[in-house]
């Protein structure tokens, strides 16, 4: 009886250890609850999470007792690495990666949201050396500025030859941080902050041959995390050309669902931009009919994704049904944004209708097709021509 009981106990004490895995405690802790440009006090924070169109989305609230809060955030299991932000001040937020374990935030005054201090799991140790590089830089340049202004005097500072001295010591700078970040990042390539970071604070500065050695730099361990996907996408928007990768964009599926571009790959794709408020547009529909009927009767490897520029959904879906658009196997997607779409912004999109015929290892075969030079390229694609 003893030995039953005992493997009971052992067996909850490790279901709950696994639990424990996966679950996110955040405990804060608020010296001064005060705001900066109001005389209100903080009463209520909210964990939020950046969504795909980079908004900020609450996914869980909290009251401040006794200058105290907490979230706990369950984790299914694989769940990715991400950094929320917590809001409910009115100067900023306070920026934390969500991971297994217990993470612990002291913030001195409420009224400077960005002097938090996040402790306590890897990634957000990780990001708090990450940081302490800039802080480092930062301090390197406030010195070598400081002993320029005591050798020559406030006054040169503010004149050309003291402002042109003040740029250089600036870039100098700005450049041996950039190096000593990246050569952090590479050091830790396996974690999410690394493409996180590229993307966000280093890799705009480059040009593209440097973002791809950057994006190359990410262990394959990353291949699969929102951040490597994002950072790759950036890098291939950077020179959309025929022969090379697209990014992989989100397409949200009129069904409700959502799917990436790569999911696609093993096909040729025709993906197609377009709106039913767009004249010219409607005027291409009958060319789509034909290449969907001709593509179907050779049971060819060949989709048609129709992406919508619509920013009202009864428009968009009358319009696939109008147009006799809504056929089996014909994908129609719409984020319903209009020209505030992302997946037209990483396409390069600036005028509708705009065809891109994509080949089966997602690289692009042409990016201005319509008409009958539309129908006439993809039928010799279908007749097993390139």
């Amino acid at each position: 009886m003893l030995y039953r009981i005992f493997i009971f106990i052992a067996g909850m004490l490790c279901l709950s250890g696994i639990k424990a895995q996966n679950v996110c405690v955040i405990d804060a802790r608020i010296l001064k609850d005060t705001l900066r440009f109001t005389s209100q006090r903080i009463e209520k924070v909210y964990l939020t999470q950046v969504d795909e169109y980079d908004r900020l989305v609450p996914v869980d609230s909290a009251l401040l007792q006794s200058g105290r809060f907490r979230f706990e955030r369950m984790l299914p299991e694989g769940a990715p690495r991400l950094m929320y932000f917590i809001t409910g001040f009115d100067n900023g937020q306070i920026p934390v990666f969500v991971e297994p374990g217990n993470v612990n935030i002291l913030l001195r005054d409420g009224a400077y949201p960005g002097g938090a201090r996040v402790t306590g799991t890897e990634t957000n140790e990780l990001y708090n050396a990450y940081k302490a590089i800039s802080e480092k830089c930062t301090q390197a340049q406030n010195d070598s500025l400081r002993i320029l202004s005591q050798r020559y005097g406030e006054k040169w500072m503010d004149e050309e030859e003291g402002m042109m001295e003040r740029m250089r010591i600036g870039a100098a700078e700005l450049i041996e941080c950039n190096a000593e970040r990246i050569r952090f990042l590479i050091a830790h390539n396996d974690s999410p902050l690394a493409p996180l970071m590229m993307q966000r604070e280093i890799a705009y500065m480059l040009d593209k041959r440097y973002a791809e050695w950057l994006l190359k730099s990410l262990s394959p361990v990353l291949k699969d995390h929102p951040y490597y996907r994002s950072f790759g996408n950036m890098v291939r928007a950077q020179d959309l050309k025929v022969g090379g990768e697209l990014p992989d964009i989100t397409i949200p599926l009129i069904e409700g669902t959502k799917v990436n571009l790569n999911n696609y790959r093993g096909k040729y794709v025709l993906l197609d931009f377009w709106a039913s408020w767009c004249a010219p547009c409607l005027k291409e529909i009958p060319n789509l009919i034909q290449i969907y009927d001709e593509a179907k009767a050779k049971n060819a490897d060949f989709l048609i994704v129709s992406f919508s520029l619509d920013n009202k959904e009864k428009a968009w879906k009358d319009a696939i049904v109008a147009k006799g658009m809504d056929k089996p196997g014909w994908i129609h997607g719409s984020d319903l944004l209009g020209w505030g779409s992302p997946a037209a912004r990483l396409m390069g999109v600036s005028a509708i209708p705009q065809t891109i015929l994509i080949d089966p290892e997602g690289k692009a075969v042409s990016f201005s097709l319509r008409g009958e030079e539309m129908v006439r390229r993809i039928r010799q694609i279908l007749s097993g021509g390139l």
